[in-house]
C-alpha cells in the first residue's frame, strides 16, 4: 500500500539499510475461478532430464531406461513420458523430490499446473494472487525461502485446514488431544479459523490463487498443536504441555496467538526451560489497549508482539508495557480461514475490482433477546457516490443520500472509543438514505483499519466496508458516478486484527532468517531480530513497539556476522 511504501522507505533511510484471540473478522475470500475442487488433485510434478549429447538428433532407448531407473528409485508414482522427450510427469514425495532437484543430469522440476474452462468468475471473486500487505511491511520478498526446510514452526491454536488450497500442499503435521477434535479437520463456525489464518500469515502458498504467506514456497515444516477447545481458550498447563510437544516434534521456533491475565509459576518456569533449550518462544502481547500485562507474551523467555496498522502506527488494541519487545502487522491482515467460513467484500470502479487495494467489511452486531449477536449485512449493491461532508466542529453534512451510496471520513479523536464512532459513521449515513456505506482513514491515521459496529436498535442495515486513506482520495475522484460495493459470505480468507495477527509475521520471519543460519541459538536470532528491527514510534526501545518494526532482510545480513550461515538460493522474483 502507499502509505506503507512511504514510510518504510522514510525509515530505511534513517537505519542501518539493512492473546489474546481478537475476532474482529471482516472481508474476503477466493476458491479458485471455478467450481473445481482443486485441494482433491493429487500434486504431479514436471521432470525434465538433461538430453543425451552423445544420441544427436535421436534419444536412445537406453536413457529413457535410465531415466525411468532413476524415477522409479526415487519412489515416483503415476510416471508418464512426454512422447519421446526426456520430460515427464509424476507423482512423489518432498524427500526425493528435492533429491531428484539436486541431480546433475535433471534440467528442472516445476510443478504440472491444472487447467480449467475460462468460466466467467463472479464479481464478488477475485483472480490471481493477492499479497498481503504485512508480507512486504516485514521485508519478507527480500529473503528467499529457499533453506526454510531445515527450520520448524510450532503453532498452538485452534487448529488448521489441511483442505484449504493455500494450505493443502505445505510441509504439515499435527497433534490433536489437547483441545479436543482433530487438529486437521475444523468445522466452520466452530471457533478454530482462527489458527488456520494464524499458520497462513506464516506459509500460504505461492500458487497464483488467494494470498501468499513469510515462506510461500512449501518448504518450512509446520508443527499445528490444536490446544484451545471449543469454547476458545486453554489451561496454562496445557499450553506448557502443548509447548512440550511441539518441541519433542522439533519445533524451533513456537507461535502462541493466545494470552492471559495472570501468570503461573509452573507456565513461567516451564517456558523458561525449554527457552534456555533454544526453542524461540513468540507471543501476542494483548489487545486490551492498556498497560496490564498479558501471559505468555510477558514472560522474560517469550518474545512479546506488539501491533501496527498499514501505516505502521501502533494499533489502538495492542498492549502498552515494559515487556513490549517487536512490532509486525496485525491490523486488517488478509489471511486463510477455514474453508467457506469467510467473508469478501469489494468496490468496483468502471466495472472493474479494486479488492487487491484492500477493502475491510463491517463486523456488525445488533442485540436480540439480551444478547450481542452477528448479523452482517451482505449483498452487491450499485449506486451513485457521493460525499458526506466532515464539517470543522465534528459533524457530518450529508444531504440527500436516497438510492445512493454514502463516502464518509473517520475523523481523528485522541483515544477515541473506534466502536462507537463507527457506529455513528454508519448510521450517519444510513439516516440520510444511503444504500451502501465506505468510510475511509483520515489523513492523521491514514492506514487500513478493521472496527466492527453494534448496531443496537437495527436500524442501519446497510452493506458497509472500510478502505485505507489513499484509496479514500482515489474515491473522491468518483463523486456522481456510478460505483458498485458488494459484501458475500462462504469464502475462504478474511481480514482480522489483534496482536494474535502480528505474532505469525514474526515466527514466519524468525523461522525465515534462521534457515540460514542453523547453527545460531534462539538467543542470537532473538537479539537479531531486535537489533535490526526499524524504528517506529519514539527514538529507541518504547512501550508501544518495543525496539520497533520487525525486518527479514536486515536480520538475516546480521545473522551473517553474528554466526555465519548458508549460502543464498536463488534471488527472489519481485
Amino acid at each position: 500500500m502507499n502509505c506503507i511504501t512511504a514510510k518504510l522507505n522514510g525509515l530505511f533511510s534513517l537505519s542501518i539499510i539493512v492473546v489474546a484471540m481478537i475476532f474482529s473478522m471482516q472481508v474476503n475470500a477466493v476458491t479458485s475461478l471455478t467450481e473445481v475442487d482443486e485441494s482433491n488433485f493429487p500434486k504431479k510434478y514436471i521432470v525434465k532430464f538433461k538430453e543425451d549429447a552423445s544420441s544427436f538428433s535421436k534419444l536412445t532407448e537406453n536413457q529413457h531406461v535410465t531415466e525411468e531407473l532413476v524415477l522409479e528409485k526415487l519412489k515416483a508414482r503415476e510416471v508418464k513420458r512426454l512422447g519421446n522427450s526426456t520430460i515427464y510427469s509424476v507423482e512423489m514425495g518432498d524427500l526425493e523430490l528435492e533429491q531428484l532437484r539436486n541431480r546433475s543430469d535433471v534440467e528442472y522440476v516445476e510443478i504440472d499446473q491444472p487447467r480449467y474452462l475460462l468460466r466467467r468468475a463472479s464479481p464478488d471473486i477475485w483472480s490471481g494472487e493477492t499479497t498481503p500487505w504485512g508480507y512486504e511491511a516485514v521485508a519478507a520478498p527480500l529473503v528467499d525461502d529457499f533453506n526454510a526446510g531445515n527450520r520448524t514452526v510450532c503453532i498452538i491454536d485452534t487448529g488448521y485446514d489441511i483442505k484449504h488450497n493455500d494450505l493443502s500442499g505445505a510441509r504439515v503435521s499435527g497433534s490433536s488431544g489437547i483441545g479436543g477434535g482433530d487438529w486437521d479437520v475444523p468445522e466452520p463456525g466452530k471457533r478454530n479459523a482462527h489458527g488456520t489464518h494464524v499458520a497462513g500469515t506464516i506459509s500460504a502458498i505461492a500458487n497464483s490463487e488467494g494470498i501468499k504467506g513469510i515462506m510461500p514456497n512449501q518448504k518450512v515444516n509446520l508443527y499445528i498443536v490444536k490446544a484451545l477447545n471449543a469454547n476458545g481458550w486453554v489451561y496454562s498447563s496445557d499450553l506448557v504441555k502443548a509447548v512440550q510437544t511441539c518441541v519433542d516434534n522439533g519445533a524451533n521456533v513456537v507461535n502462541m496467538s493466545l494470552g492471559g491475565v495472570v501468570s503461573t509459576m509452573t507456565e513461567k518456569n516451564g517456558l523458561q526451560s525449554i527457552y534456555e533449550k533454544g526453542v524461540l518462544l513468540i507471543a501476542a502481547a494483548g489487545n486490551d489497549g492498556d498497560t496490564s500485562y498479558s501471559f505468555p507474551a510477558s514472560y522474560d523467555s517469550v518474545m512479546s508482539v506488539a501491533a501496527v496498522d498499514s501505516n505502521l502506527d501502533h494499533a489502538a488494541f495492542s498492549q502498552i508495557t515494559d515487556q513490549i519487545e517487536i512490532a509486525a502487522p496485525g491490523v486488517a491482515i488478509l489471511s486463510t480461514v477455514t474453508v467457506g467460513e469467510g467473508v469478501l467484500s469489494d468496490i468496483s470502479l468502471n466495472g472493474l475490482s479494486q479488492f487487491k487495494r484492500g477493502i475491510v467489511p463491517y463486523k456488525r452486531r445488533i442485540i436480540k433477546d439480551e444478547q450481542y449477536i452477528s448479523d452482517l449485512v451482505t449483498g452487491s449493491i450499485t449506486g451513485i457516490l457521493k460525499r458526506c461532508d466532515l464539517l470543522f466542529d465534528g459533524t457530518y453534512k450529508c444531504g440527500d443520500m436516497s438510492n445512493s451510496i454514502c463516502l464518509i471520513e473517520r475523523q481523528h479523536v485522541k483515544k477515541q472509543d473506534k466502536m462507537s464512532l463507527d457506529n455513528r459513521l454508519i448510521k450517519t449515513c444510513s439516516d440520510a438514505g444511503a444504500i451502501a456505506a465506505i468510510v475511509y482513514s483520515n489523513a492523521k491515521l491514514p492506514g487500513l483499519q478493521n472496527p466492527s459496529i453494534v448496531d443496537e436498535k437495527n436500524v442501519a442495515r446497510i452493506v458497509s466496508v472500510t478502505v485505507d486513506h489513499p484509496f479514500g482520495q482515489t474515491l473522491l475522484g468518483y463523486i456522481g458516478k456510478e460505483v458498485t460495493v458488494s459484501t458475500s459470505e462462504g469464502k475462504d480468507y478474511e481480514y482480522y486484527s489483534g496482536t494474535s495477527m502480528a505474532t505469525p509475521h514474526v515466527a514466519g520471519v524468525a523461522s525465515l532468517v534462521w534457515s540460514y543460519h542453523p547453527t545460531c541459538t534462539a538467543a542470537q536470532v532473538r537479539r537479531a531480530l531486535t537489533e535490526t528491527s526499524i524504528d517506529i514510534a519514539e527514538v529507541g526501545r518504547d512501550n508501544r513497539t518495543g525496539y520497533g518494526m520487525v525486518n527479514a532482510y536486515a536480520a538475516e545480513r546480521y545473522l551473517d556476522t553474528l554466526c555465519g550461515g548458508l549460502e543464498w538460493g536463488p534471488l527472489p522474483t519481485l
